[in-house]
């Protein structure tokens, strides 16, 4: 090995800075997400999410969804009833959407409190009690793959 000088071992440690920076930046690339790959879809089955999608949903936009909803039209983005339950009783998402099924996002849920919870429990006896709540079967309501003929959900609405 012979003898080691000052200036040696600086050109020793500043390569093996070198090296190992190559070697977190090559180990980070490697684990990094996968470029993603544009996919071709109709542009007449592509359809924009619900207006409230990224917006708090609360129960006002949810009695917003409600009074358009038309059980006889097929169900879209814009087209459901917020307070329908799925098969395993979850709630659904801004855009009709339940845990489960593709594209599914936690909604912006409301800051609450008890009292903001006990005039919300008085608004869903109404609700409840409204006979479009016990429409079922119809192509507004849910089924699993209901939204197979809407196209993929645009990259920026995911």
């Amino acid at each position: 090995w012979g003898v080691i000088t000052g200036a040696t071992t600086l050109v020793h440690s500043e390569m093996f800075k070198l090296f190992l920076a190559s070697l977190l930046i090559a180990s980070a690339s490697a684990y990094g997400a996968a470029p993603m790959r544009a996919t071709r879809i109709a542009s007449s089955k592509v359809s924009m999410m619900s207006r409230f999608e990224g917006q708090i949903w609360d129960i006002d936009a949810k009695m917003a969804i409600f009074n358009e909803w038309d059980p006889e039209q097929p169900r879209g983005y814009n087209n459901f009833n917020p307070f329908e339950r799925d098969s395993n009783g979850n709630c659904c998402d801004p855009n009709g959407k339940y845990p489960g099924e593709g594209s599914y996002g936690d909604p912006k849920r409301p800051d609450t409190n008890w009292e903001t919870m006990l005039k919300e429990r008085e608004i869903m006896a109404q609700i409840n009690a409204d006979p479009r709540m016990a429409i079922t079967g119809r192509p507004g309501n849910w089924r699993f793959g209901w939204d197979k003929d809407l196209g993929m959900i645009p990259a920026n609405q995911q």
